[in-house]
């Protein structure tokens, strides 16, 4: 008698029919709330909510799962823009952080809706129109679906939608750069400021180059944009120096974006982001806040 498994025998249990869905969660949840962590707690509320409510036989799991988790966002929401209103300095989204190369079905590494740029933007829309773009720009989903979660009419978020588009288009991504582009533009950073050579990155960096820092108030970080090629340059030299080889960096791609994480013999100390245009570094996003840096692991 064979001991093999027929795993087309197998049934999957209900937990095994949520995990098929979690990255998904996680994908939309980020969109809403640009926080990692705030995610995977909308996803783990999903789920509970789920299992309580035994709703029996659903005809798209997906979709009924996704509206759960959206309207946990859109109550999220609310309190996270009273929090942001009494934050410390420039504030960010929680950096996604992802192997250089990623999969083709990654799903989570689309830069043309998670871009630090667009995440912002999102930031300035209403909740419901931030709930209609994600669910129907980044998603897919129609317009009768997201009238069910936002108990609306169709036309209703259809409009949502459209204002949330037209508020965004100056947002979205313009420049393509391909995986060698981004590779050789953040390798030449790194030799640039490991060499201590001010002239050869500022090279690198757009004539209108801006840094943006979000440290939070938690540890010593500029509170204001820093702006211009040389400024930027001299304080990148001048950290160098500061930490030396005790300091060890990786390339990863942040919200799509390529860029490095730091790490010290204590941990994860930072990540920065490069948002390329015109052949050079247009902006730096730099988050040292430790609290937006837990859920990410040095591998």
């Amino acid at each position: 008698m064979s001991d093999r498994i027929d795993r087309n025998a197998v049934t999957m249990t209900p937990e095994d029919d949520f995990e098929s869905h979690r990255r998904h969660l996680l994908a939309v949840a980020y969109r809403f709330l640009s926080s990692v962590s705030d995610a995977e707690d909308i996803v783990q509320e999903t789920y509970l909510r789920w299992r309580a409510a035994e709703p029996g036989d659903i005809r798209d799991m997906r979709a009924y799962l996704t509206r759960i988790a959206a309207r946990l966002c859109l109550d999220h929401l609310k309190s996270a823009r009273v929090r942001r209103e009494h934050y410390v300095g420039t504030w960010l989204p929680e950096p996604l952080v992802e192997p250089s190369e990623p999969g083709p079905d990654d799903e989570s590494a689309r830069a043309d809706d998670v871009s630090f740029a667009l995440l912002l933007a999102l930031e300035r829309l209403s909740p419901l129109e931030r709930a209609a773009f994600v669910l129907h720009d980044a998603f897919g989903q129609s317009f009768d679906e997201i009238a069910a979660t936002l108990d609306r009419s169709a036309a209703a978020c259809r409009q949502l939608a459209a204002r949330a588009r037209r508020n965004l288009r100056a947002s979205r991504p313009r420049f393509t750069v391909t995986p060698a582009q981004a590779e050789r533009m953040t390798q030449a950073f790194l030799r640039a400021v490991n060499a201590g050579d001010v002239a050869a990155l500022t090279e690198l960096l757009t004539t209108d180059a801006v840094l943006r820092t979000d440290s939070g108030g938690k540890v010593r970080a500029s509170r204001r944009d820093i702006i211009g090629p040389d400024r930027i340059a001299r304080m990148f030299v001048s950290l160098a120096r500061k930490y030396g080889p005790a300091r060890k960096t990786m390339p990863a791609r942040i919200n799509g974006l390529p860029g490095l994480v730091m790490k010290d013999p204590f941990g994860i100390t930072q990540t920065l982001a490069f948002d390329l245009r015109d052949g050079g570094i247009a902006t730096l996003y730099l988050v040292r806040n430790p609290e937006k840096l837990r859920h990410i692991h040095a591998s």
